[in-house]
């Protein structure tokens, strides 16, 4: 396949933090760039995300991969040359995450599958943690004693284990795509917003321009980094099928009626994800004065989605739905492993919005099977965020043919690692593909 010189034209369909990013990236290496977006940048899943940073997981490339973006993040000032006011605020807060292992003996013995299941679990996450270590990850396996010698207010008792990551942490997504953009323009990127793309013109398994709603964008190649939309984007300008699946997912909000512990230790608390497995995964993170709650519930995807329904909290999940919500639910599991944070206030807020999911829950990044020239940047399962700078350093690879046989090398202070594409290749087929298991 033929690859791009940087004098060419290159448009990014899609204006969140990936978006921005790759744009940044783009235009600095001489690339002149176009971004759309059918209404306002920041518009889709960046603005409503619960916007954790991790390298803990269980795919080795995605390990590596979230490496670089800690790292990308704590330079981000730095990188995107921000003004003096915008540099004195940290993009990144590395509070850690802290994912919490049953033992199998808290659960009753006519549970038997379910006491298998969390045996089984920690063998995985060992096996995950010598992976991570191997990589370069700071990854601790702790002790139920350790846990609670650090976090006096989590409960020992039906504890196996846990690991632990202190250079995990939670992002600012408003700073990320906002200095994000203004940077892109500083180096000449074009961004048009409220300008949707509603087909293609094609020759010869190329994409020639896009047809938008503000009139026909040729360029020489594209870039769909539309996420939860890109299922239905990827058809409408002569692309694959894409296996990313739009699901809504909600954040809950705590308000402490009382401190419950001074106020360094609150705003330090790491993401804690309160068990693993089969209905666990409940999590949490300290957001300014409240605390934040997420668990992924069981739901169908919602493919013909519009923007407005980004927004829209049906009642079973309204935190003002009485006690009979998912809310509470959330709450019920955290206190079975903190009765102290479960209980410390009430429930003031719900948000949600949608993660564009793929069947292994691993991204798309690759070159589209259909057209040449067109690149897929999508279907991050909830992680979007935190992949926007791993995310631009392969794209690049792939735009400027420095992709190796297939593999990436990454730059300093992570040039003794490399990504293997094909872990994220569009069209790779599912059944035989790698499962990342540490999704939340």
């Amino acid at each position: 396949m033929a690859h791009s010189s940087s004098a060419e034209h290159v448009v990014v369909i899609g204006g969140g933090a990936t978006g921005a990013l790759i744009a940044v990236g783009l235009a600095e290496r001489g690339f002149r760039v176009t971004v759309v977006e059918k209404a306002q940048v920041g518009n889709g899943s960046s603005s409503r995300s619960a916007a954790g940073i991790r390298a803990q997981f269980s795919t080795e490339e995605t390990v590596v991969g979230m490496q670089y973006s800690e790292w990308w993040y704590s330079h981000f000032h730095d990188l995107l040359h921000s003004p003096p006011d915008v540099h004195e605020q940290p993009v990144m807060r590395q509070n850690g995450y802290l994912f919490l292992y049953e033992d199998p003996d808290a659960v009753p013995a006519w549970q038997p599958r379910r006491r298998q299941e969390l045996a089984r679990i920690w063998q995985l996450a060992q096996v995950a943690a010598d992976m991570q270590r191997r990589v370069g990850l700071p990854v601790e396996v702790l002790t139920p004693q350790v846990v609670q010698e650090r976090w006096p207010h989590l409960l020992p008792d039906r504890l196996l284990g846990a690991t632990w990551c202190p250079t995990d942490g939670f992002l600012l997504p408003h700073m990320i795509y906002t200095e994000g953009f203004r940077r892109a323009q500083e180096l000449g990127v074009k961004v048009q917003q409220q300008t949707e793309v509603q087909g293609a013109m094609l020759h010869a398994g190329r994409i020639r321009a896009l047809i938008t709603s503000q009139g026909t964008i040729e360029a020489d190649w594209f870039v769909n980094a539309t996420n939860a939309w890109a299922e239905r984007v990827s058809p409408r300008i002569g692309g694959m099928t894409l296996s990313v699946s739009p699901l809504k997912r909600y954040l809950y909000f705590l308000k402490p009626s009382q401190p419950v512990m001074d106020e360094a230790t609150w705003h330090r608390l790491p993401m804690t994800i309160y068990g693993v497995g089969s209905q666990r995964g409940a999590h949490s993170r300290p957001e300014h004065d409240l605390l934040l709650l997420a668990w992924a519930h069981e739901t169908e995807p919602e493919t013909n989605f519009d923007d407005t329904d980004q927004d829209r909290i049906d009642p079973p999940f309204r935190h003002d739905n009485g006690i009979d919500n998912y809310g509470y639910a959330i709450l019920a599991q955290v206190e079975e492993f903190s009765p102290l944070l479960a209980n410390a206030g009430g429930l003031v807020a719900t948000t949600c919005g949608f993660y564009g999911t793929t069947p292994d829950a691993n991204p798309l990044i690759g070159f589209d099977t259909q057209q040449q020239n067109l690149i897929h940047v999508v279907g991050f399962s909830g992680h979007g965020l935190m992949h926007a700078p791993i995310s631009t350093l392969l794209v690049l690879a792939l735009l400027t043919g420095e992709a190796d046989r297939g593999h990436v090398r990454l730059p300093p202070p992570f040039d003794h690692a490399t990504i293997d594409l094909s872990t994220f290749a569009p069209g790779r087929v599912f059944d035989r593909s790698r499962k990342e298991t540490l999704v939340l």
